[in-house]
């Protein structure tokens, strides 16, 4: 309101209050993208149909929002937050007014090919509304798609957790000897278009990943076991797939030492047709109950008659059970010692409160490894123990000595390791979570002393020739006694033992004997006894 206040000449003055309204008559002029392109997608309709209609066709749908390139606001300096989308035909039929809530427009094959006209309005509270005048290029997802004279065959593949999967070769079977074969994009689709109505077609899966050993690990073997113990069950049915490696629709031991063997090295197949991946036809309902039947893993049309759009499947990973995510980080105890050039030690590893552990066991340039017993349910890899290199896997309780000698002066925490060079390292918690497993080395040592000790012979069994080691706390005479099975003796051998590590090397025609052989050595008050095999 104004107050207006007045007077004459005379000293005469006079007061009015003058109301007015300030009104927002200005409309906001929107600020848009000039030019977009929308692909239209295969919808199982002709345009016209129904979205169910098989008659084939393709749909797009594109927004207001997708043209606005920054905000504007009204005259009062409020953001404008409505907008409204109309085809230039709509917007200049007589009578027309834009209005709120016509936020997005459909396309159809109607529009393929040509750039559609089209204005964005932006509207204020006050209903004052202006545009900008846009273009919409429109293309197909696939050529034919709104020929009308052919249908086509499309879906996507993902896992039972909606991970798409690209790289995922599918091929399709069918009418007139078709055999193609696309590879699903980054979104995990695929495509077939051009494809003769009235023929029956069957699309099939394959993935030929190598096996994935940062996925499939010891913690899937502790679930699988806990699932044959009947503690943890499997989840799901595509569970229960993944965890049948070996293929017999079955979960069982075989499945377990299939996979444990190819996490060591020793195997490089899951089972025998190589298979590392499964599909599911995505619309069956696999179950703990019906996995082991027969179950879809292609998806099959007849009598095509337009497009059919929802050809998905599920893809299952051979052996990962768990499909972990995130890792902690885990750890093997181990006692660390100072070792002098020649002296033997053992190592001792246990899985103290872990459910199972895998991983490459490293020893450095200066530790040789003599010997390595194990108690537990798990496996080694000493095909490349000369390099310094042990593949392991275990579940439960586990106990594994190495018998090792410096070949110079070191700390045993400077020359051992556990890394990815054979087998990933991974342990895996009480509580079934998988984590990155390294090496704790305890409280440091004082330089381990020698001791009295007689090792496991190596090899054994022995073929050819065997090594005999064993450690005396003090230099001094020592007599080794070789007997058979009826307690007759073989051999005897007296030697000039050292101070720390010795050594003794048999041959097959030393030993004159086959089959459960004992050793026995004996120094000063020292005695200790060991069994070897000799192979016929």
């Amino acid at each position: 309101a104004l107050r207006i206040r007045a007077g004459d000449g005379c000293g005469n003055f006079d007061v009015d209050i003058l109301e007015f309204c300030v009104t927002p008559d200005k409309a906001p002029t929107p600020i848009c993208i000039q030019t977009l392109t929308v692909t239209l997608m295969p919808t199982g309709s002709s345009g016209e149909g129904t979205p169910d209609d098989t008659s084939g066709g393709g749909m797009a749908a594109i927004w207001a929002t997708d043209f606005i390139a920054s905000d504007v606001t009204d005259c009062f300096g409020n953001v404008i937050d409505k907008y409204s989308i109309y085809t230039e035909e709509e917007a200049t039929e007589a009578g027309f007014a834009p209005a709120v809530g016509r936020i997005g427009i459909d396309l159809t094959c109607e529009d393929f090919g040509e750039d559609v006209n089209v204005r964005v309005y932006a509207i204020d509270n006050a209903g004052n509304a202006d545009y900008c005048s846009v273009v919409l290029e429109v293309q197909a997802f696939q050529d034919g798609l709104c020929d009308g004279n052919s249908g086509m065959l499309t879906g996507a593949v993902a896992t039972q957790d909606d991970d798409l999967m690209g790289g995922v070769e599918v091929t399709v079977t069918g009418a007139n000897d078709m055999d193609e074969m696309v590879v699903t994009n980054a979104n995990g689709q695929y495509a077939f278009s051009n494809l003769e109505l009235g023929g029956d077609y069957t699309a099939q899966p394959a993935y030929n990943a190598a096996f994935d050993y940062g996925e499939v690990t010891v913690t899937d073997i502790v679930a699988i076991t806990s699932h044959i113990l009947g503690t943890a069950e499997l989840q799901t049915g595509y569970d229960y797939v993944a965890a049948d490696v070996t293929l017999d629709s079955d979960v069982n031991i075989f499945d377990l030492v299939a996979i444990r063997r190819v996490i060591l090295g020793l195997d490089d197949e899951l089972n025998a047709l190589g298979l590392t991946w499964r599909f599911v036809e995505a619309d069956y309902n696999l179950t703990p109950g019906n996995w082991m039947t027969v179950f879809p893993e292609v998806y099959n049309v007849n009598n095509l008659q337009g497009n059919v759009t929802d050809a998905d499947f599920v893809g299952v990973e051979l052996g990962n059970v768990l499909r972990s995510g995130g890792r902690a980080a885990l750890e093997l105890t181990v006692d660390d010692a100072q070792l002098a050039a020649g002296q033997a030690h053992t190592i001792e590893l246990s899985n103290g409160e872990l459910a199972g552990f895998q991983g490459t066991l490293e020893l450095a340039a200066g530790l040789e490894l003599l010997n390595v017993t194990y108690e537990g349910e798990g496996a080694l890899n000493l095909n490349r123990a000369g390099e310094g290199m042990i593949a392991m896997a275990f579940t439960g309780r586990t106990q594994i000595n190495l018998e090792v000698r410096a070949t110079e002066d070191l700390r045993l925490s400077e020359v051992l390791r556990m890394t990815d060079a054979i087998t990933y390292r991974e342990g895996t918690a009480a509580n079934g979570g998988a984590g990155e497993l390294s090496l704790h080395f305890g409280v440091d040592l004082a330089p381990a002393s020698a001791q009295n000790k007689l090792l496991q012979n190596t090899p054994n069994p022995v073929s050819e020739t065997t090594v005999i080691r064993f450690e005396l706390a003090q230099a001094g005479p020592a007599t080794l006694t070789l007997r058979d099975a009826a307690g007759r003796r073989l051999l005897v051998r007296e030697i000039d033992a050292v101070a720390g590590s010795n050594q003794l090397e048999l041959s097959r025609k030393d030993l004159g004997a086959s089959g459960v052989v004992t050793y026995t050595l004996e120094s000063g008050d020292f005695t200790a006894t060991k069994k070897m095999v000799i192979q016929k």
